[in-house]
């Protein structure tokens, strides 16, 4: 009885799931790839990822980290990364809110798509490292 209720409840998550993602998808007029954003701090450093719903030129995208409205960084792809993947890896910038700015180029086309994310390093950041040793 209780394993039908669980399957129950996953079959109406994974349903919700499902149709939140839909509105959104339906709800976009973009003409640009599809991404996923994220950045990862840890001990050896900080990781930022952009992937893509195709396969890009590494050589003809870019990445820049900027706060307060500045360049402060501009970490190189790694050309080795996923066919469909901007990754860098570079120290952990110092406390603060930061913006990732990118530009990517579709592998066999000019075109150019640019985006930006935003993410913050603090205490909060720091404290999730130590308990993680």
């Amino acid at each position: 009885m209780v394993v039908r209720s669980l399957r129950v409840i996953a079959l109406v998550l994974l349903c919700s799931v499902s149709l939140q993602s839909h509105a959104q998808t339906a709800g976009k007029q973009s003409t640009g790839p599809v991404r996923l954003e994220s950045v990862t701090i840890n001990e050896r450093g900080t990781e930022l990822l952009v992937r893509f719903d195709r396969p890009i030129s590494h050589t003809l995208s870019s990445l820049a980290l900027v706060r307060d409205g500045k360049i402060v960084a501009t970490p190189h792809p790694r050309l080795e990364a996923a066919p469909n993947a901007l990754f860098s890896r570079i120290p952990t910038p110092a406390t603060g809110n930061y913006t990732v700015r990118w530009t990517v180029c579709p592998e066999g086309t000019n075109d150019r798509y640019d985006g930006e994310f935003s993410f913050t390093v603090g205490n909060a950041a720091a404290s999730t490292a130590d308990r993680s040793r």
